[in-house]
């Protein structure tokens, strides 16, 4: 399929791309079909690409770059299958503040289906808020339901500024 999304244009997603949400995210119910994106530069961050709402992604790591650990697992996760457990990093709103992490609402990415959901976890079962600091590549687990960007502005003239909602 081919979509426009607002931050990265054009995009050519294979079907073995598309990942489709099986426990929807608390005020984005209406969303299912996303893909997952690796800016080459961007080190092992990924983007959550909405393929019905171009406007909306989601900034995602795996969560051990935050020193987190989730050891359960969720309740629509199948049994036989894997999971990938990625966070939603939250940018700083001052130049000064570092990354943090949704830590007490991980992603659960389960290549053998390709379906992943949020699940709201009761503590936070460990962790920091410190930035990412090991590792430049995505989870292998995920490898081959990515679509591998090379880093181009859209406007080489603009910035991309980051801000909070």
């Amino acid at each position: 399929m081919s979509m426009q999304a607002t931050r990265f244009g054009p995009l050519d997603i294979d079907d073995e791309q598309i990942w489709t949400c099986a426990a929807p995210m608390p005020g984005f119910e209406d969303l299912r079909r996303f893909a997952l994106l690796h800016v080459a530069d961007q080190g092992p961050f990924l983007w959550l690409q909405s393929l019905e709402e171009p406007l909306i992604s989601f900034l995602l790591v795996e969560g051990r770059h935050f020193a987190l650990d989730y050891t359960g697992r969720p309740p629509f996760l199948r049994a036989e299958g894997s999971c990938t457990t990625l966070v939603m990093v939250i940018l700083p709103r001052q130049p000064d503040e570092g990354l943090q992490a949704n830590a007490l609402a991980p992603l659960c990415f389960q290549p053998e289906s390709r379906q992943f959901g949020q699940w709201i976890v009761d503590t936070q079962q460990s962790g920091t808020a410190t930035p990412p600091v090991h590792g430049n590549t995505p989870p292998l687990a995920l490898a081959g339901h990515i679509l591998h960007l090379i880093a181009q502005p859209l406007n080489p003239s603009s910035q991309v500024t980051a801000g909070a909602a």
